[in-house]
Order: structure tokens, then sequence, then C-alpha cells
């Protein structure tokens, strides 16, 4: 219990320092490796693979409703994803370690359409490399991580979003 509140206030104050990295392009081009597997749980207890996605690009965003950053985004990663949803666009959002009891209303009170998963112990995070909250991977039609974007980032953004749609 005494580690998860670390990560926890490490993760929330590195978010200080994320938009200095972010000043040039809101997404930075990947260069950390090979796409790990996602194989995780969905709220309803049926089981979502990135791999189910192949030829889709995919928005793949770790989140907490603990993180502020990550709760001000959701509204702007649901409008892309309804402008992007027809162009095969999918964006899955990757919970870390909350229960579907906190979850729910959360997903409920915005209207979150788009999958959302649980990473209940933390393994997604880690093989993900996710070491501030919200980071968000733009995985590519070919299952490749093309682009990641760590902190809260403008989903609104016209710059944004022709980085997803040159993707297809």
């Amino acid at each position: 219990m005494f580690a998860r509140a670390l990560l926890r206030i490490a993760l929330v104050a590195s978010l200080s320092a994320a938009p200095a990295v972010r000043a040039a392009e809101p997404l930075q081009p990947w260069s950390g490796g090979p796409t790990p597997a996602l194989r995780l749980s969905s709220l309803a207890g049926n089981e979502l693979k990135l791999d189910d996605f192949r030829g889709r690009t995919v928005i793949v965003n770790f989140w907490a409703t603990w993180c502020e950053p990550c709760v001000a985004e959701m509204p702007a990663l649901q409008r892309l994803r309804n402008r992007l949803a027809a162009e095969g666009i999918e964006v899955i959002a990757v919970n870390y370690e909350e229960n579907p009891a906190r979850i729910r209303p959360f997903v409920e009170r915005l209207g979150l359409t788009f999958p959302i998963v649980r990473d209940h112990d933390g393994t997604a995070r880690s093989a993900w490399h996710v070491d501030v909250f919200p980071a968000t991977f733009v995985i590519g039609p070919d299952q490749r991580i093309v682009w990641r974007a760590a902190g809260e980032i403008d989903w609104d953004d016209p710059r944004v979003e022709a980085q997803i749609r040159n993707l297809r």
C-alpha cells in the first residue's frame, strides 16, 4: 500500500515536467522498442486484446479517476473517437488499479463509449513503461507504437487529429 502511495505521488509530481517536453508537438515520436502485449478485461468481464484491432489505428490511454489531468482530457478523447470512429480509429482506456464500482459511475457520468479495461495489478502499466498519468500511446495499423504523450494533451487540437489521421 505504501509503494502504491509513493507511485501516485511520483506520477502526479512528474506531471509538472510533462508540458515542457511536449511544447513542439503534442504527440512525440516513440523510440521505446516494440509494442507490449495488451490483454485485459473490460468492466463487463470480457477480454480485450490489442491484437483484435490489427489493421486499425488505436489510441491506448492509461488513466485513473484520482488523476485530475486524466479526468480533464477524457471528454476530448471521447470527442476525438466520435470524429474518427467511422475511419476505424479506436480508443482503449486502461484504468490503473481501480475497481469497477469506482470506474463505472465515472464512465457513465462522462458518457464514455470507447472500451474501458482494467489494469487491476499494474502489470500493463509496468509493461508499457507508464511513469505519468495520463500516458497515451498511438498504435499504427501494423500494431507498432508510433507516438506517445506523457501527461494531458488537447485531443481537440487539429494537429493531434491530423497526426492520427495520417497513420491510416
